[in-house]
């Protein structure tokens, strides 16, 4: 697959944008007929009308979503304020794209649609054409939980690989932007099936802190409320911790690594979930992703340290996976999501990843990324049906 990256500072003038873009695409990319762009955006511009402009200008869909914090990420490294367009060409491989309309009233009604027109959209293409891997970027919205519009999407698709994320803002968490060739808006879904000679490989490094409180079982939870712990509310759990008390108000420094229980399709695998708030009257503890009944839960503290560790780990063994996995197949793309916690622990080292990307990744590849409100991406993939699982401060790598 050929691929090449674009970064443009200018967030007010669409016209200018589109130029820079577009004109650093075509110095180094010959597009061809099967061509896909991703385009990572800020909240607080005409980002709808910057897709649909770069969409006429190469010909192709252009679909994404904003940047939290407004932070981008490219093989130069660490952006802000910035938008970031990657655009994917390949005559092996088949792109098709699809958005949602709201997904307020109905959620389930509006994900099945959306990845029915897409899956119509590739068969169009070619009727022989089945799915490698599946694309999502989503909104924040009230009538479902990220984690349930990712299991749905992964129940559409047979249980592809699905990598994504959930759009940002700067922690209003109301200004989001989903997008494709200028449709856009805060409460939508975007999907990308990608069909051909496609062999996705993927990288979760969760963020590993000091363990601040030991393992305990979750007796009774719904969603992202977790009610009891061991038969207790759970506010006496975190209470015990030195820096929580009544007085306590903001949560995000700490996270919980969360044992998932294990059932007929789960890898085991812990999973990442930040703490958002409590209720201590009613003593329930709410997370910024779904955390399950008779799951195990332990709570650690994170500073910026210990995103720079975990993300050059993560960084290192996957090039070494991908290294072992090529064999006849050249990787050329790289799409990270990396989630606003970790950039806000990263505190005044907020170019930490971003350096870490330029001095870590060949040149040869093309990447870009950003950081989301929520991460998606596989564990693992057992006998071809993959893990998927919605993630919380975690540093995510997909290449292909």
């Amino acid at each position: 697959m050929k691929s090449a990256t674009a970064i443009s500072y200018e967030l007010d003038d669409i016209t200018i944008a589109t130029k820079e873009l577009t004109a650093q695409i075509r110095e180094k990319l010959n597009i061809g007929k099967n061509t896909v762009a991703i385009l990572h955006g800020q909240p607080d511009m005409e980002i709808g009308e910057l897709s649909a402009a770069v969409s006429r200008e190469l010909g192709c869909h252009v679909m994404g979503g904003t940047a939290a914090a407004g932070a981008v990420l490219t093989n130069d490294g660490y952006h802000e304020l910035a938008v970031a367009l990657h655009v994917l060409s390949d005559d092996d491989c088949l792109f098709a794209a699809s958005i949602s309309g709201s997904m307020e009233d109905d959620p389930t009604k509006a994900i099945t649609e959306t990845y029915q027109e897409a899956y119509r959209n590739l068969k169009g293409q070619d009727a022989g054409a089945e799915p490698k891997m599946v694309v999502c970027v989503a909104s924040i919205v009230g009538s479902i939980a990220s984690d349930n519009i990712l299991a749905k999407v992964s129940e559409l698709c047979g249980n592809l690989p699905v990598f994504g994320y959930i759009a940002g803002d700067d922690f209003e968490f109301s200004k989001q932007q989903v997008y494709l060739d200028g449709e856009s808006g805060g409460d939508r879904m975007a999907l990308m099936l990608i069909s051909g000679n496609v062999r996705p490989i993927f990288k979760t490094a969760n963020l590993a802190g000091e363990q601040a409180l030991e393992k305990r079982l979750v007796t009774k939870a719904h969603d992202n409320i977790i009610c009891e712990i061991e038969g207790a509310p759970a506010y006496e759990y975190i209470k015990v911790f030195p820096f929580i008390n009544d007085e306590t108000t903001v949560l995000f420094n700490y996270q919980f690594f969360v044992e998932v229980p294990h059932d007929e399709f789960n890898d085991g695998i812990p999973v990442s979930r930040a703490l958002s708030s409590f209720d201590k009257e009613t003593g329930e503890v709410t997370c910024f992703a779904n955390v399950p009944e008779n799951s195990y839960i332990g709570l650690l503290y994170c500073t910026g340290n210990d995103v720079a560790a975990t993300s050059e780990t993560g960084i290192k063994e996957f090039l070494e996976q991908m290294g072992e996995a090529g064999g006849d197949y050249e990787y050329s793309t790289v799409f990270i999501t990396t989630c606003s916690l970790r950039n806000m622990f990263l505190a005044d080292m907020k170019a930490t990843e971003g350096n870490l990307i330029r001095e870590l990744f060949p040149a040869g590849l093309s990447l870009s990324g950003l950081y989301a409100f929520g991460e998606i991406a596989p564990t693992s993939i057992i006998d071809d049906k993959a893990v998927n699982r919605f993630h919380n401060a975690t540093f995510t790598i997909c290449a292909f």
